[in-house]
């Protein structure tokens, strides 16, 4: 490969980073619906403002459906929200946040961005797992992998906005408490990877002494 293909890819590989929008914080379990374990937030999805590599379509309608039943208020609507992957790219354990104002009932815990920590959402795991089965449909493959070009349905359960807005507005940058700087959103779409346990990374540790071990 020259040169000079080879700084046409590393430009465009810069390029593409310099234009993501990569989020920071931190999701904990209420004990409500189901039990993710601690997350780490390290990226986010969204519609109009969001620069292509990170880009979804969003729509809702009402649903009579319930995601988590055992806490659904017949008296509060329920909304199923359809996501289309615009990205290009495959993306796992992506989350439900809602903004400050935005309040549901299928939530499995609290996430707080790092810009805002004192400032929590009630956020899920859309999947379609456990009690909280809210992933509907995958228009692709039933695999819990949001892959290119696909459309995901899911439910929001209870969903009620301080502003009146609509479920599908994903259109803020950062979420929970830093989406408000932004109006026009009611929540967020972000990736939350798992926290190893302590013990976990013990274990890598351990595994990579006797990894060493064995070559030499």
């Amino acid at each position: 490969m020259s040169r000079t293909v080879s700084g046409i890819i590393l430009l465009a590989a810069c390029a593409s980073f310099a234009t993501a929008h990569p989020v920071s914080g931190t999701y904990f379990d209420t004990n409500h619906c189901d039990n993710q374990g601690p997350r780490q937030a390290i990226d986010e999805l969204g519609t109009f403002v969001f620069p292509p590599n990170e880009l979804i379509d969003a729509s809702s309608s009402i649903t009579v459906l319930s995601a988590c039943a055992a806490h659904d208020n017949p008296n509060l609507p329920n909304y199923v929200v359809r996501i289309t992957n615009l990205t290009g790219q495959s993306w796992t354990d992506l989350f439900y946040v809602a903004d400050l104002g935005t309040s549901i009932s299928n939530e499995d815990g609290m996430a707080w961005s790092s810009m805002a920590p004192g400032a929590v959402g009630q956020a899920f795991r859309i999947d379609a797992t456990g009690v909280n089965n809210n992933l509907m449909f995958e228009s692709i493959n039933a695999n819990g992998i949001f892959e290119p070009g696909e459309i995901w349905a899911f439910i929001i359960q209870d969903f009620v906005s301080s502003w009146g807005g609509p479920a599908h507005a994903f259109d803020s940058l950062d979420f929970a408490g830093a989406s408000t700087m932004m109006p026009g959103s009611t929540g967020s779409i972000v990736q939350m990877v798992a926290i190893p346990s302590p013990g976990a990374l013990a274990m890598m540790g351990l595994g990579g002494v006797l990894s060493l071990r064995r070559r030499r």
